[in-house]
């Protein structure tokens, strides 16, 4: 005695193409299981608490070898507090932006301090900045371990140029 099954499939495997589709589509529709994903709650990571240092540059106010014919030099300290509510903090980026060409970005990431509580990521950066009026926006945002971006909190640093009194100004003037 045969299985009611096989004898129903060769039934209709007999009776032509069109009773075979059928078959093969009711058996794909009747065996895929529908799995509900998994409820995920995911936070993304906050950033807070940035500190821009120094956030104005007067040349004029600067030793002569950090001054250029165009050029400054600023030595700028970064700090930042990131924290993820449900994982890890992979890490911590920063943008400087001139406001006159924001396609001009600098980039970088920021480590961990490992000497600061709480979470507090940054660093020194050495920077050659063209010396003239420009204000550079300063963006931090972090990464965590499942891809999410965290708010971005914002900074400015601010080249003020020399007057048109000062020395190295007027020795520029045609």
């Amino acid at each position: 005695m045969q299985p009611l099954f096989s004898l129903t499939v060769g039934r209709l495997l007999k009776c032509g193409g069109l009773a075979g589709v059928f078959l093969g589509a009711s058996l794909g529709i009747l065996g895929c299981d529908t799995v509900p994903t998994p409820e995920r709650s995911l936070q993304p990571p906050t950033v807070a608490n940035l500190h821009v240092v120094p956030d104005s540059v007067v040349p004029t106010a600067l030793p002569p070898e950090q001054v250029g014919d165009s050029t400054v030099q600023v030595p700028l300290q970064l700090e930042a507090q990131a924290t993820d509510p449900d994982g890890t903090v992979a890490r911590v980026v920063f943008l400087i932006e001139p406001a006159s060409a924001p396609q001009a970005t600098l980039s970088g990431t920021l480590p961990a301090l490992p000497d600061r509580p709480q979470h507090w990521y940054g660093g020194g950066f050495a920077l050659s900045l063209p010396l003239a009026d420009e204000i550079y926006t300063v963006r931090v945002f972090a990464i965590d371990a499942d891809s999410l971006a965290s708010n971005q909190v914002t900074g400015q640093v601010r080249v003020v140029a020399p007057d048109s009194s000062s020395p190295a100004a007027s020795s520029q003037l045609p």
